[in-house]
């Protein structure tokens, strides 16, 4: 169940049905739609209309009951937080809190320094985040006195790289499921979530985690890309592999952002190789994607590169050209407003393929530059641009 609208709460208290104790202000309120925004804000409480029917004090009830609890797990670093989830479908509204991808390691073993060596080096950048590992929690600790030492010095060499020590104790405040067979658990990973989004049964509330193991990266992708997909809060590795992570982050990073949000970046010039007054102008909109494929492309260039940046509400270029997001006159007004762009002496601006229709308008907004439609698909700038400059 969704939370109570305003509306969905007006039209079974009495005014909306026009019956006698219509805006008896016993509430408190000037009217009954008052009392409705105030229910609906979480404002007031039901108890004060004497007349609201049992059925709507049986869904507000439900309605304010927690979904899925918020967890803070504290480490040595930082501090994760877990779960908070309050839809069922990302397309709903959005999902909250990335399920973190946390390590396990035995501290005994030959290669232990090695392991946190990669852990802590591990950084991938994607779309303008950048990813490392969230947490490392030691394994096969059994507190007898010979391993307490190692255990010490194990946690020492953690804070020496700079690593998130995570408490084993602390993911008792979430609720493990076991990792069987896929489809089973795959199953009760979504039944749970069901449970604590849409019946908010508190006996499903708590975040939950699994706990990976084995070192078959192959395996272990396709399991954790549909465990971080529904509904994992949380996942502990036994095996560390770049890839294996670098995938599952950029996968999640797609999972969880805003749908009602684009990813943007800032409307400028961009420089790339030090651009000097024979660089190469390129332009296109402000969605994040197309930025960082043009930005990579451009950036191996052996030249120095321009890449100016449409202010089109996070749009790509298609969907922008469509919606009058990106025009001739917004795109010169980022060219001419730009200074930086004066010491260019070779003045021609590449546009992306799909804006071509803008090419002879564009040229009249911008007198002295040549504007040249470039290719549709990113990956295909460096043959392009080497092919422009056979031509001269």
């Amino acid at each position: 169940m969704s939370n109570l609208g305003t509306m969905d709460i007006f039209k079974t208290l009495p005014a909306a049905k026009k019956a006698e104790n219509a805006n008896c202000k016993k509430c408190g309120c000037a009217g009954c739609m008052m009392f409705a925004v105030k229910l609906a804000k979480n404002e007031a409480d039901i108890a004060s209309c004497p007349y609201a029917p049992e059925e709507l004090v049986q869904k507000l009830t439900l309605s304010r009951k927690v979904q899925q609890e918020t967890v803070e797990i504290k480490g040595s670093k930082r501090i994760l937080t877990i779960g908070g989830e309050k839809v069922m479908y990302r397309h709903e509204k959005t999902f909250i809190n990335p399920p973190p991808l946390l390590v396990a390691l035995d501290f005994k073993a030959n290669d232990f320094e090695e392991k946190l060596k990669r852990l802590s080096s591990f950084r991938v950048e994607n779309i303008g985040e950048e990813f490392t590992i969230e947490g490392v929690l030691l394994k096969n600790i059994l507190k007898n006195e010979a391993d307490i030492e190692k255990e010490e010095n194990a946690k020492a060499l953690i804070e020496k790289y700079g690593l998130n020590l995570i408490p084993n104790e602390a993911l008792k405040a979430l609720q493990q499921v076991e990792d069987g067979p896929f489809y089973e658990t795959l199953s009760k990973l979504v039944d749970i979530r069901g449970k604590a989004i849409i019946e908010r049964n508190p006996e499903y509330s708590k975040p939950v985690y699994l706990h990976l193991e084995g070192d078959n990266v192959e395996i272990l992708c396709a399991k954790a890309s549909a465990y971080i997909c529904k509904y994992a809060s949380c996942l502990l590795f036994d095996t560390f592999d770049e890839a294996l992570f670098t995938t599952l982050y950029i996968l999640r990073q797609n999972i969880y952002t805003d749908p009602e949000m684009p990813l943007q970046v800032e409307s400028k010039v961009y420089e790339f190789n030090n651009p000097d007054e024979n660089a190469h102008v390129f332009l296109t909109t402000n969605f994040a994607l197309s930025y960082f494929a043009v930005a990579n492309e451009i950036s191996n260039l052996q030249k120095g590169s321009y890449l100016v940046i449409t202010p089109s509400e996070g749009m790509s270029v298609l969907t922008a050209w469509s919606a009058q997001k990106i025009t001739a006159e917004i795109a010169s007004r980022v060219v001419s407003d730009n200074s930086v762009l004066n010491k260019v002496k070779n003045k021609k601006l590449i546009i992306p393929g799909l804006l071509a229709d803008l090419k002879e308008e564009l040229e009249v907004a911008l007198p002295g530059w040549e504007v040249i439609p470039g290719t549709i698909e990113a990956y295909k700038i460096p043959e392009f641009v080497r092919r422009l400059e056979k031509q001269g």
